[in-house]
Parts: C-alpha cells; sequence; structure tokens
C-alpha cells in the first residue's frame, strides 16, 4: 500500500470514528425531528446562494486569469465547477484544484500561468477569511479562553503572514530559497522558484488583487449568511452576529488535513462553539450536516459538465477563443 492510499483511509477512519463519536453522544430522536422540522424553503434558498457564491468565485479566478491568458468566463465557469466536483467526491481538496489546472493547461498551453492562477485563487480566499479570522477570534476569545483554539487559531494567522512575507517580500524569498536549497528536495527547488517567478506577475496588478479580496470578502459573508438562514430555517434562534464570530473560526479549525473534506471535525466544531451560545447538539449537528450535503448537491453540476464536455484531450483541441496576454 502507498502512501497515498494510506492517507485517504487514515483520513476516511478519522472522519468515520468522529462521526460516530457525535452521534452516539446526541439524542437521535432530537436529530431526526430537527432534521424533518427543516424549512425547505431555507434549504433552497441557500442553495441558491451558494450556487451565487460558487458563480463569483469563478468570476473571482476569471480576473485573476485575465492578465495571462484570455479565456471566455463561460468556459472558465465549466472548469470552476468541475474543480469543485473533484473536491467533493475526490478524498483531497487537490483533487479539484488539480483537475482545474490540468484543463486549463490543455486549453491554453500555458502551465505556468494555470498554476499561478489557481494558487493566487485560493490565496485570495484564504487571505479574506484570514482577515475576518482575526476580527472574530479577538472579538469570540472569552467564548473560547479555556480551549486550544485560540493557539490554533493565532498559529494559522501566524503561519498565514509568515507564508505571505516569504511570498512577496523579496529577502525573506531569498532566506526560503537557501534553506530549501540545502534541503535539496529531489528538484522542487527549481519548480517552486518557477512557480513563484508565475506568481510575481501578479505584483504589479493591484487592482486586480484589489477586485479579488473584495469578492473573497463578499462570497465569505454570504456563505455566514447561509449558514445563519439555514440555522433560521431548522428553528435555531440567535443573534446574526454570532454567526459572522463562530463560522470563521469553524472553518478555520475545519481546515486541518486531518479528515476527509472536513467531515467530523467540522461537525465537532459546530456542535463545540453553538452548543456554547444555546443550540443544541441536535440543532448544530444537523446545520452542519445540512450545509454539506447542499454543497455536495450543488457541485453535482460539475458532474454534469465533466460529462458534458468530455475528455481533458477532447477539450484541449476546442481552443477556440482562447488568447495567451503573455507568451511563456
Amino acid at each position: 500500500m502507498n502512501k497515498k492510499n494510506l492517507s485517504v483511509i487514515l483520513k476516511i477512519i478519522i472522519s468515520g470514528s468522529l462521526l460516530y463519536f457525535l452521534f452516539r453522544g446526541i439524542d437521535m430522536d432530537g436529530f431526526f425531528k430537527t432534521v424533518k422540522a427543516v424549512d425547505l424553503k431555507a434549504v433552497v434558498f441557500i442553495g441558491l446562494l451558494y450556487l451565487a457564491t460558487q458563480v463569483t468565485a469563478a468570476y473571482r479566478w476569471f480576473i485573476l486569469l485575465k492578465n495571462s491568458v484570455d479565456i471566455p468566463y463561460p468556459k472558465l465557469l465549466s472548469i470552476y465547477f468541475i474543480g469543485m466536483f473533484f473536491n467533493n467526491f475526490m478524498p483531497s481538496m487537490l483533487g479539484g484544484d488539480l483537475a482545474k489546472g490540468y484543463y486549463l493547461y490543455k486549453i491554453s498551453g500555458k502551465g505556468g500561468a494555470a498554476v499561478a492562477s489557481i494558487f493566487m485563487d485560493r490565496y485570495a480566499g484564504f487571505t479574506a477569511l484570514m482577515a475576518i479570522t482575526a476580527v472574530a477570534t479577538v472579538i469570540g476569545y472569552p467564548l473560547v479562553q479555556e480551549t486550544v483554539v485560540p493557539l490554533l487559531l493565532v498559529s494559522l494567522i501566524g503561519a498565514y503572514i509568515i507564508g505571505s512575507l516569504v511570498l512577496w517580500v523579496e529577502s525573506f524569498h531569498g532566506w526560503a530559497l537557501k534553506i530549501l536549497g540545502k534541503l535539496k528536495l529531489f528538484g522542487l527547488n527549481e519548480k517552486i522558484d518557477s512557480l513563484y517567478q508565475s506568481i510575481m506577475r501578479y505584483k504589479g496588478f493591484y487592482e486586480t488583487l484589489s477586485k479579488a479580496f473584495v469578492l473573497s470578502l463578499i462570497i465569505q459573508s454570504a456563505v455566514i449568511i447561509s449558514y445563519y438562514i439555514l440555522a433560521a430555517g431548522l428553528g435555531m434562534s440567535m443573534p446574526f452576529g454570532y454567526f459572522f464570530l463562530l463560522i470563521p473560526l469553524i472553518t478555520a479549525v475545519a481546515m486541518l488535513p486531518i479528515s476527509l473534506a472536513g467531515l467530523g471535525i467540522r461537525e465537532g466544531a459546530f456542535v463545540f462553539f453553538f452548543t456554547k451560545v444555546g443550540a443544541t447538539q441536535a440543532q448544530a449537528l444537523s446545520l452542519s450536516l445540512l450545509w454539506f450535503f447542499v454543497m455536495v448537491f450543488i457541485n453535482l453540476i460539475g458532474g454534469i459538465e465533466y460529462i458534458r464536455l468530455g475528455s481533458v484531450n477532447k477539450v484541449g483541441s476546442q481552443k477556440s477563443g482562447v488568447r495567451s496576454q503573455n507568451p511563456e
């Protein structure tokens, strides 16, 4: 058994174990009553709102990519949904990024630009998340001061700051390359430096980066609002402000790469945080799982697009409307 398969199996075991213990510790009758009582109009509305966030996220990617490859937005939207489909139905979130990058490379022939645009798309979203998380951590510290969560979040924000310094400050980048040079990572040094050079093309595009950050804030806020609407549909009554406090914290915790698509960790975080502000365990678990299933359902669009567009090679032969802005 190779390391990749072992990692997937361990993640499945961790997710399954966490969900088992969560369900074991709640009132199952209360859980099923909560789910059955959900307002279907709320579920449909958040499904449409989530779809809108995905369309917006694809537009963010379109803006970031336009500096190097001019690809029609409808085609890029299809590729984006295919990536989201792979994110939900493959054992690793990187599966979606690999799918998007490979499709884009086959269409444009610009591998560096494809990888750099995907990285910057992720980076913009993570930057917005860290901005919201930093504020939420300060405001919500009394709720979690007796746990390890503040330490984890401060460590996460600290790692983001250090990574950003290495990315954008030349002296820090040079220092990091020297360390990598001593490690001799089987030729990865050159690939990392090549990716860095592709990313540095964005350094002067302040307007593009600003637009991407604003769109990321809108996307993150829409997700938080979606959770609030779904919670109301489940009969949960609590102040709107709590969701801007708790959802970023939960999202940050769920990003730990030790489970399958965050399953189990995310649900445990929902139960931990929301029961502190008046929700029952059944309500908190229902909220997390319903959101997850709505997300998976919407991202089935990517599976439809995958079937419609056909193989990567077939898509790669259909390059009409795609123009490279800069030679690679």
